[in-house]
This record gives C-alpha cells, sequence and structure tokens, in this order.
C-alpha cells in the first residue's frame, strides 16, 4: 500500500461490528486483532481462572428505563472524562478465558465530550432468515466521532431497549428493534438519538447476517461462524443482551485500534469505495475519508481514546475480552455448554440447520427456468437473496464465487430485458466492488 495520500479508513465507522471496509484486513498471517497493549499486558498477569458468579441485571425494558431516569438525574452533574484506561483484573475469574473488568461502561454518569464537530454514525445489524429480508434492529451501534480531538465513543444500545411507539405493553412490540422495522429508518434515527443523548444521528450503515459473515471473514477470522455466534450470545456467556451489546463493541474498538493504519494511502480510496457497496448507506466515501484524514492528523488512534459506553445505563462489571481466534474458540465451547443441556431436554430448540450452497443453487436452477420469458420472476426470486449478500454463508470459496457470478449473469440479463439498465449496472458494480475487496 502506497501512502501518498492518507485517504481510505472508514474503520471508524465500517466495522463497527461493523462496518464493512475494514474488511479488507485478510491478514496473509492470519493474525487477528487484539486489545490494545494496556490491555494485553494487563491480561497476561491473570491466573489461569473460573467465573463464580454471573452478573445479575434486571430484564424489564420498562422498569429498566424508569431505573435509569432515576440515576441520571442523581448523577446529573457528575461527568467522567472520555477515556477508556479504567480497566481492571477480575481476581476472581478461574477460567481458562482471560478477560478484563470495565465498570464504567454503563455508569449513568455524563460524558465529559470534546470541542469542535461531532458525527454520529449508527451501524445496524438487520436480523433476517435466509432471503427473507427483516427490518428489525438486532445490533445497535452508534459511533460517535469527535475528529478534531482524535477521539471515538462507541454506545451499545441493547435491541429490546424501550421505545413507546404506542403498542399496548401486552404486545410487546414497543421495543428499539421494531421501531426500524415497524415505524422505518427515521423514527428508529431519531429514538437512537434520544437514548443516546445527541441531538442527531448524522449517517446510518445498515446490514445482514451474511454481510456480517463477510466482513468478518474479511478481518481475518478463520471461523466467522463462530465468531459471529460469540458476537450474538444473549444469555451463554452472561450478562443477558447488556454484556452482548458490549463484546460487540469491544469488538469495533480491536479492529478499529487494530486496522486503522491499513487504510491510508491511494490503495485505500479504492478499498472504501468498493466498501461502501457491500453495505446500505448513506455515507459517501468522501465523507470518510475527511473523517479519517482529521482523526489521523489528530493522533488516532489512541487507545486511550476509544471509549465504550452502553446506553440506556446499567450498571455492571462488563467482561473486556481480548476478541482473537483462541478466545473465540474457547466462548465457543461456552456457549455450547451453556445450550447443551437446554437442547438435550428440549426445553430449547436450536436454530435449523440450513444448507446455504443447496438453498441457493436451488433458486437458482428456478431462476434459470424462468430467464427465457419471465424476467419479472427472475428478479422476484434472486433479488432478496442478492440483497443479503447470501452466498457468503458458504463457506467453500469456489463454490461461493460460482453461485455469486451465476446470480449476477441471472440478474443483469433479467434487468436489461426490462429495459433497468441502471438496476443492472448497479448489480455489476456490487460483484466487482466484492471481488476486489477479496483481491479476486
Amino acid at each position: 500500500m502506497q501512502k501518498e495520500k492518507k485517504t481510505l479508513t472508514i474503520i471508524i465507522i465500517l466495522f463497527l461490528i461493523s462496518i464493512v471496509t475494514l474488511v479488507y484486513s485478510k491478514l496473509s498471517d492470519n493474525k487477528t486483532p487484539s486489545i490494545d497493549t494496556k490491555i494485553n499486558n494487563e491480561i497476561e498477569k491473570i491466573d489461569v481462572l473460573n467465573d463464580t458468579t454471573e452478573n445479575k441485571i434486571m430484564s424489564d425494558s420498562a422498569h429498566l428505563n424508569k431505573k435509569n431516569n432515576e440515576q441520571q438525574d442523581e448523577y446529573a452533574e457528575d461527568y467522567i472524562e472520555l477515556s477508556a484506561t479504567n480497566y481492571e483484573i477480575d481476581t476472581k475469574n478461574k477460567s481458562d478465558i482471560a478477560y478484563l473488568l470495565d465498570k464504567n461502561a454503563g455508569s449513568s454518569k455524563k460524558t465529559q465530550v470534546p470541542k469542535g464537530k461531532q458525527i454520529a454514525i449508527i451501524i445496524t445489524g438487520m436480523d433476517g432468515r435466509l432471503g427473507r429480508p427483516s427490518k428489525h434492529a438486532d445490533a445497535n451501534q452508534l459511533i460517535i466521532v469527535y475528529p478534531d480531538a482524535g477521539q471515538i465513543e462507541i454506545i451499545a444500545i441493547p435491541r429490546d431497549t424501550y421505545v413507546d411507539m404506542g403498542y399496548t405493553d401486552s404486545t410487546h412490540l414497543n421495543k428499539l428493534t421494531y421501531c426500524r422495522s415497524n415505524k422505518g429508518r427515521e423514527a428508529y434515527l431519531k429514538e437512537v438519538a434520544r437514548i443516546a443523548s445527541i441531538s442527531r444521528v448524522n449517517y446510518w450503515v445498515e446490514f445482514s447476517f451474511s454481510q456480517a459473515m463477510g466482513i468478518i471473514e474479511f478481518l481475518g477470522y478463520k471461523n466467522p461462524a463462530n465468531t459471529l455466534q460469540v458476537l450474538r450470545s444473549r444469555r451463554g456467556l452472561g450478562g443477558d443482551d447488556y454484556q452482548r451489546c458490549y463484546n460487540q463493541s469491544q469488538f469495533i474498538r480491536q479492529s478499529m485500534l487494530s486496522h486503522f493504519n491499513k487504510f491510508t494511502g491511494i490503495s485505500g480510496s479504492l478499498l472504501i469505495r468498493a466498501g461502501l457497496l457491500f453495505v446500505e448507506t448513506n455515507l459517501t466515501a468522501d465523507v470518510i475519508i475527511n473523517l479519517v484524514e482529521s482523526l489521523e492528523k489528530n493522533g488516532f488512534p489512541n487507545p486511550e481514546l476509544v471509549n465504550v459506553k452502553i446506553r440506556p445505563n446499567i450498571k455492571m462489571n462488563y467482561k473486556v475480552y481480548d476478541f482473537n481466534d483462541t478466545t473465540i474458540s474457547k466462548l465457543t465451547k461456552k456457549i455450547e455448554s451453556f445450550n447443551k443441556p437446554r437442547f438435550e431436554n428440549k426445553s430449547e430448540h436450536p436454530q435449523p440447520k440450513v444448507n446455504v450452497a443447496n438453498r441457493l443453487n436451488k433458486v437458482i436452477n428456478e431462476a434459470i427456468a424462468d430467464s427465457a420469458k419471465r424476467p419479472a420472476a427472475v428478479i422476484s426470486k434472486l433479488n432478496p437473496y442478492f440483497q443479503q449478500r447470501a452466498w457468503m454463508q458458504v463457506t467453500n470459496k469456489n463454490e461461493r464465487i460460482k453461485i455469486r457470478n451465476d446470480f449476477q449473469t441471472l440478474l443483469v440479463n433479467a434487468y436489461i430485458k426490462k429495459n433497468k439498465t441502471e438496476e443492472a449496472d448497479k448489480v455489476n458494480a456490487i460483484i466487482s466492488a466484492e471481488k476486489e475487496l477479496f483481491g479476486e
């Protein structure tokens, strides 16, 4: 990568759990992101140890919000510095999974933010089954960038956070996740801003389960499926949705710090443009480039100045894992141990496994049969899977590429037959961008 013009790095947003142009970090030596040096040094001091207790939290969203408001009033005049230096060693940890504790992420105290420009970007992971796109907001990570100070704040918002949308409480629909699906993006953005106590959200990035798999693979993880399982686990790691949200924020934080410097230079500007086509977003390459240049000019990346918060504030001792392949493997086993007895006694049922390659090939064959005379049917059949980048769930890369190319050929021809040349060009652009990201 030539460094001629400090251009790229969408990391500040893209990925952010996630977002998306960080993607190009397929490390040739298969190394994965590690937490900053201070945390690594402290983790080394931890004796191999085990959890004796799990954090207990209140699960009723309405009650939580009421409690949070009371706490906010109590600490209205207190402030904490925007700094991520307050991690502590958990002396009770007796497991073989090393972690630190963050006692400040759920604090109700206000953050003393720096002066200057503030840019807010919401990263939303959309929950949806294969071929059935959903607008449910499953993961909500708000990235607030202070480019003039070289600082970033990551705010994790649980999907079940209470939002008054006028439904009766018995429907259980007054939640942030349903706000996105039932009331639309604008209403969702307003609620995110309200929960985070900011004036407005400037930009949004949305991606599906399949696209998340792709992003994780781009980051160099050996097993993207296990990594995503860890980041999506609600109960297997303790802490319910709050620890899960915190895990996602820390994953984003560590990825940003590890990969920021890889995305400056002329080649970076090309990657960012390609990366933006991998997700749905209103961000532009120029916006990201300007943010990156300002951050770099002001000393980013600096682990001391990338902060994680949980909103609404839930005071817990949040576990800070170093998300490398070894830790992911151990956490996966912990989740499986948690689920095993529940599956065996049938109190819970595992998600049915789907052979993604078989499903996609079946859809392709159906589209081929329609391609001669029914281009509209081809588009209708293939587009839901295309929008999800569903082929990213196919683990065999050669098979994945063939399926993706079949989608491209069939969709482009169908759009041309319908005289929708702009749509055909868009399909070609998306596939070309993906090839660039993966070095094909």
